[in-house]
Order: C-alpha cells, then sequence, then structure tokens
C-alpha cells in the first residue's frame, strides 16, 4: 500500500481577557432535525467517542505498540473513557456523524480494493442505548479514487462527499434513508500542481466541508495550493469559485466561523493560518486578510502543521503542529489563537506541547468546555481544559489510550 508522503514544553505568547459568549447549537434551516435525545447527545452531554485510526502505513509513524484494530468506541466519563468496542476496518482514518445521529461514516485510506485501484467508503448504524456499531455497507470510491483524506455529510443527511487525496478528485455518494450509502454519484476531476516537487506534484484534495447553507462544500487541494468551493444539487458538484493561496503553501483543513463571514485555512508545507473573507449569501471567498504562522519565529526543521478547529463563541481558533525532521521543543504542539469579532484576524495566545506526540487531530467538545488532542504516535487522547476567559489550554487529562489516532467524533 502506497501512502502520500509526509507531508512537555508549554510556552506562552500573548495574555489577554475577554468574556466567554453564549454557546448556541446552530442547525442549517434545511437540514433534517434530529430527535430531541440525538439532539441532546451530541450538543450537550455526548455519551460516546468514535475514534479512526490507522491500521498500517501511518502517514508520518506510529508508536511502536499494537496495531489498531480499526473504529474504536468508546464510553465517556469524567476522567478516563472505557472501551465498547472495537470494529474491524481498514485505515479509517476520518468519520463523520449523520445529522441524525443514527449513522456514522468512514472513509478507509487504502489504495486497493478487491483488486481495483480505489478507496472504499463504510456506513455503520449507532446503537442508541450502547453506542456500538453495526456495519451497513462498504461501498467503492470511483476507479483510481485512492487515498481518500477526508468527508462530510450533508446537512440534510442525504448524500456523502469525499476528498481523494491520491485520486486528485472529489466523490458524493448517496445516502439512503436507512443509512446505506449508494454507488457514487459524482465524480470532479481537479488539475493542477505546485512548487514543491515531492508534495504537489499533482492535484491532493484534502478537506471537505459545507457552510450553514447546506448547499455548498468548501474544500482544499494541498497539491495545487487553492481553495473550492462547489455546490451540491441533487447529488452533483458544480464549481462556484477557486481561490488561489500562498504558492508551496500545501492547504490541508478549513474552519468557518459561526458568523459565515470568515473562513480559516491551516497550510500544512509553511505552518501557517491565512484568514478569508466569506459571503455566505453567494458562497464566494472574500480575499486573503491575514497569514500568521503557527509555529514560533525560532523554529528550525521541517514544518509540518495539521488540524484546524473553531471554537462554538467564535472567539478562540486552535491549530496543531507535528514533529517531523525537527528537534525544537514546540514540533510538537497546539497553537491557541484570540479571533477578532469584527475583522476576523488572529492575535497569538498560547503554544502548549505537553503531552503531545505527533497530534494529527483536534476535537472540540460540543459544550466548548475542553479541546481534545490526538496524539498518532502516542497511541492517546489527552483533554485540555479551555479557560473560558481567555481561551488558553490548561489541565491536561490523558482520557483514552488508542492505537494510532487520527480522527475523533462524537454521539
Amino acid at each position: 500500500m502506497t501512502h502520500r508522503p509526509q507531508r512537555r514544553t508549554v510556552m506562552q505568547w500573548i495574555g489577554g481577557t475577554s468574556a466567554l459568549g453564549a454557546l448556541t447549537p446552530w442547525l442549517p434551516a434545511n437540514a433534517q432535525t434530529p430527535d430531541a435525545a440525538a439532539t441532546s447527545r451530541s450538543t450537550l452531554t455526548p455519551r460516546f467517542a468514535y475514534v479512526g485510526t490507522y491500521t498500517s502505513d501511518a502517514p508520518g509513524g506510529t508508536a511502536g505498540g499494537p496495531a489498531s484494530k480499526g473504529i474504536y468506541v468508546l464510553a465517556i466519563n469524567d476522567g478516563a473513557w472505557t472501551q465498547v468496542q472495537a470494529v474491524p476496518s481498514a485505515n479509517p482514518s476520518f468519520l463523520a456523524v449523520h445529522p441524525s445521529q443514527r449513522f456514522l461514516y468512514a472513509i478507509n485510506e487504502i489504495d486497493t480494493y478487491q483488486g481495483l485501484p480505489t478507496g472504499t467508503a463504510e456506513a455503520y448504524a449507532i446503537d442508541e442505548r450502547s453506542g456500538r456499531l453495526t456495519l451497513i455497507n462498504r461501498q467503492p470510491l470511483s476507479l483510481s479514487g485512492v487515498i481518500p483524506a477526508h468527508l462530510a455529510v450533508a446537512p440534510d443527511g442525504r448524500a456523502l462527499v469525499v476528498a481523494l487525496y491520491g485520486g486528485g478528485a472529489y466523490n458524493v455518494l448517496p445516502i439512503n434513508a436507512d443509512g446505506k450509502l449508494g454507488k457514487v454519484s459524482s465524480i470532479e476531476k481537479e488539475t493542477g500542481s505546485g512548487p514543491d516537487t515531492e508534495r504537489q506534484e499533482s492535484p491532493h484534495p484534502h478537506m471537505v466541508q459545507f457552510d450553514a447553507s447546506g448547499q455548498r462544500v468548501l474544500t482544499t487541494d494541498l497539491g495545487s495550493d487553492r481553495i473550492n468551493v462547489f455546490t451540491l444539487t441533487d447529488g452533483k458538484l458544480a464549481l462556484v469559485g477557486r481561490t488561489a493561496t500562498q504558492p508551496g503553501s500545501g492547504p490541508r483543513h478549513l474552519a468557518l466561523h459561526p458568523s459565515q463571514r470568515f473562513l480559516y485555512l491551516v497550510s500544512e508545507l509553511d505552518a501557517t493560518v491565512a484568514c478569508f473573507g466569506y459571503d455566505a449569501a453567494s458562497g464566494l471567498i472574500d480575499g486573503q486578510r491575514q497569514r500568521i504562522s503557527t509555529v514560533p519565529q525560532d523554529f528550525t526543521g521541517q514544518k509540518n502543521s495539521a488540524a484546524l478547529v473553531m471554537h462554538p463563541s467564535g472567539q478562540f481558533l486552535y491549530a496543531s503542529n507535528r514533529r517531523l525532521k525537527s528537534e525544537h521543543p514546540l514540533a510538537d504542539s497546539i497553537a491557541a489563537f484570540r479571533v477578532d469579532a469584527t475583522s476576523g484576524t488572529l492575535t497569538p495566545l498560547q503554544h502548549w506541547s505537553e503531552g503531545l506526540r505527533f497530534p494529527r487531530a483536534l476535537a472540540m467538545a460540543p459544550s466548548g468546555s475542553h479541546l481534545y488532542a490526538l496524539s498518532q504516535k502516542g497511541d492517546a487522547i489527552l483533554r485540555l481544559r479551555i479557560d473560558p476567559a481567555n481561551g488558553k489550554l490548561d489541565q491536561p487529562v490523558q482520557v483514552a489510550q488508542v492505537p494510532t489516532p487520527a480522527c475523533l467524533v462524537f454521539a
């Protein structure tokens, strides 16, 4: 199997205080409204955590311990989480929960399935009482659609969109009423390249995300240094526009401000976060307003940013960095930023590195009270309290041990 190439101190940057705004769960107007029990689980006190992992050939390496089995289901407790189930699955590196909270979807980050060059996506039913998963079906992606990197469920629950890193394309798969995935209904191929001949020799779609309208899909292309916006109508993608980013930056993940006025991009290759204006009415990106580093000025070695997470209040933003060919003490770290409510620009708050080993993914507690960091090379999930006054991280607690964790979602 061929995967894409790579891509305990606390340092304070800037202080400051800010009152934390009220957190109001948002639901698109056209979404299928979950039942009251599901809403309580997802937005207030989720009972279960689902962890996607690498079962083989993890990009960046592993802790060297036992191999992962697939998807891990954990019951959430105040202290340590307890394992409910380990579901066999091949490299289920990213997961997404259906808006109804009844189904879970996973991509299988592989390059061959049943003798063909393709990745796959899986659908699972979630048992409301136990949290356990039952496989509904596994669907091949388009031919040459290898190494899927990310997925997103449409807010109306009727489609799954997948970014194919190795296939240079996006796939849409319909979701039936019973949660089952249909065959690929739309393929959007990409072209282009970037100046980094090792990482940007061709398009590498890396993330897909719906905006608040539920009709538009924002995507990143690490290989061609751009952000794309598509509409999704009747299971088909159509291009709205493209926005070029810094050449050689390697766009990786996006985060939208709750107001939908600002869009943030973390770039893997140059370890930066960029702020753009976003027009929620048209789906157009309105120019870059700021570009700021996720590592300190004295950083040496290879830069390697990964995850990007917005606080539900819109006041704070968090980005992760992973150690790759660097001896800097903050090579494994989380950069915290304050968000200006008027301009959307960022002010550095803090670098946190205690307890982190290759933090591939970050996840926000639905209430905004904590940030979870997944240490791929530490086989661990770390919970960090978010100070409600200033957004800084503290009070680290390891809540679970999971082999080579790559993604965390709640239900």
